[in-house]
């Protein structure tokens, strides 16, 4: 399953633990995600401007069977209770007004219960073998004190943008072995040597060398999206 817009709705309180899915990348190919990391996060459709990405809870995530591309996506009652309520879709559903109760405990201005849901992916490629890291070129670190980059020569196509973000394993160097340079920028010198570009905190700087090691790509994929209603018990309220 890939890019599918799966429509889920529960009821405000309850727990949700049917959604199961069977990947397929490429489709038709059940997909082997047992080394990747998996992410379901619940958005807002109407979030705020001074914060519109960050997820307002996730999907808990069990993996029946990551070799075969299998899944299950769990909301436990007390997600569901407090993603709060869909007050358009709670009471129309049912072909009633709200009351003064209602009105009071559900404020309607906006869609509350309606969100965006989707399934990622984090994973790495081996790009190349590294064989050697030295000090490349120069540049001033926070308090003017002048470092150097740090230079990574592969024994073959790097194949790298500046884009790019890289894990790097197998050097024996702890301060780069396993290090997501997810803020870092590469500088692409030749189509087998590149560099880190260091943050404005000045790292990383080169600090040790070696002649092993593999760099890998740090990718990021979409296998499902969705949209999540969440429908309010409505117990307390009558018709006007």
């Amino acid at each position: 399953m890939s890019f599918d817009n799966i429509a889920v709705t529960v009821r405000e309180g309850d727990t949700f633990d049917e959604l199961q899915l069977n990947i397929e990348k490429p489709w038709g190919t059940p997909h082997d995600f047992s080394n990747s990391v998996l992410v379901a996060d619940i958005r807002r459709f109407f979030n705020d401007s001074t914060d519109p990405v960050s997820a307002v809870d996730s999907w808990g995530i069990v993996e029946i069977d990551p070799t075969q591309g299998k899944v299950s996506l769990r909301l436990s009652s007390r997600q569901t209770e407090a993603l709060g309520r869909n007050v358009p879709l709670g009471y129309e559903e049912r072909g009633i007004n709200q009351g003064g109760l209602a009105t009071a405990t559900d404020q309607s201005d906006e869609n509350q219960g309606a969100f965006l849901w989707d399934l990622r992916e984090y994973f790495s490629t081996v790009q190349a073998t590294i064989t050697g890291i030295t000090a490349g070129s120069s540049f001033t670190a926070p308090g003017a004190v002048v470092s150097s980059k740090v230079r990574i020569t592969t024994s073959t196509d790097h194949q790298l943008t500046t884009e790019d973000q890289i894990l790097i394993t197998g050097t024996g160097q702890a301060v780069y072995d396993g290090v997501n340079f997810q803020s870092n920028k590469l500088v692409i010198i030749s189509p087998t040597i590149f560099e880190i570009e260091p943050n404005t905190a000045g790292t990383p700087a080169f600090s040790a060398g070696s002649t092993t090691g593999t760099v890998s790509l740090y990718q990021e994929d979409t296998l499902a999206i969705g949209t999540l209603e969440v429908i309010p018990r409505i117990s307390r309220d009558s018709t006007s």
